[in-house]
């Protein structure tokens, strides 16, 4: 789990590209005349990359702690380990632990499904900017 979960800086990496060429395009076209949904889509892939960031950093937290839990000595509780761990970070309520690793691995894998949903979602915002520019001539 923890090596499908480092997968998630690939998806980082693009998303962070993605979010360079929106902001170049914005600080580019802020010289001419942009089309008002040129704009809006622009702000809008850049609001996805803050939050396919967020989803990173979450991702990236579960693949080291997961890949942390692989070297737990034997007879140690690995789950109590994690909770211990999250409850002392702040990132989980005392209540929410004693969950089964299926229940962990899914919300382990949401967060990465959310990443890539926000990283996708920022190529298709890009590309309707595009398709606007281009139908529309230039920059609308």
């Amino acid at each position: 789990m923890a090596a499908l979960l480092r997968q998630g800086r690939r998806a980082d990496a693009i998303s962070a590209g993605l979010a360079a060429l929106a902001a170049l395009w914005l600080l580019a076209a802020s010289l001419h005349t942009m089309a008002t949904p040129v704009a809006v889509l622009l702000a809008a892939s850049l609001a996805l990359y803050l939050w396919q960031a967020y989803c990173a950093t979450r991702t990236a937290l579960d693949a080291e702690l997961l890949q942390a839990l692989a070297t737990t000595p034997a007879g140690d509780d690995p789950a109590a380990t994690l909770d211990a761990s999250l409850c002392a970070l702040g990132l989980q309520a005392a209540d929410r632990g004693g969950r089964d690793w299926a229940a962990r691995w899914r919300g382990a894998r949401g967060w990465l499904r959310r990443q890539l949903v926000a990283t996708a979602g920022q190529a298709v915002l890009l590309g309707l900017a595009g398709g606007w520019a281009v139908v529309h001539g230039g920059t609308g």
